[in-house]
């Protein structure tokens, strides 16, 4: 019984956590432009053809390329493999014929998370978001910090056609 309550409990934590990086993930994708100037809104819940996974956001830059999103409160190690996850879809249904770049957006990034990404050479993207976002919609919609962002090492292969 004391099982049972725990994961019931545990499950309506996790509902609220994902409505809640649902909430911080609209509202960053209605201020796009002011997080990532050139930058836009493709899609939000992107699903993919031949499967079940759904990446948080896709968006498109000036350059056409792709980002496919995945929003944390806290960055963990299940981010990088959604994140990883959704890129390969998104390559896959592209025929391999755009570039897909993977982002993981969270208010943190252990220290271990940023250095498995940069030491594996994974070229996932982390954009660490400003505290203020936590109250996504309670605030203005101006954004008086900007999100810090790190890109990891990449290899000379990694860029094809740059």
């Amino acid at each position: 019984m004391q099982l049972l309550r725990e994961n019931v409990l545990h499950d309506i934590n996790a509902d609220k956590q994902f409505a809640y990086e649902c909430h911080i993930r609209d509202f960053f994708a209605k201020n796009i432009t002011q997080f990532r100037p050139g930058e836009l809104v493709s899609s939000k819940e992107v699903i993919y053809a031949k499967s079940n996974i759904r990446a948080d956001l896709r968006t498109v830059n000036c350059r056409d390329v792709i980002f496919e999103w995945e929003f944390k409160i806290e960055a963990d190690y299940s981010a990088i493999g959604q994140v990883l996850s959704y890129t390969a879809q998104a390559k896959t249904e592209f025929g391999f014929k755009r570039t897909v770049r993977p982002v993981i957006a969270a208010f943190k990034f252990p220290d271990e998370i940023k250095l498995a990404i940069e030491v594996n050479n994974l070229g996932i993207e982390t954009v660490e978001l400003p505290l203020w976002l936590r109250a996504a919609g309670s605030t203005p919609n101006v954004v008086n910090e900007a999100p810090k962002i790190f890109l990891p090492t990449l290899n000379k292969h990694t860029f094809k056609g740059y």
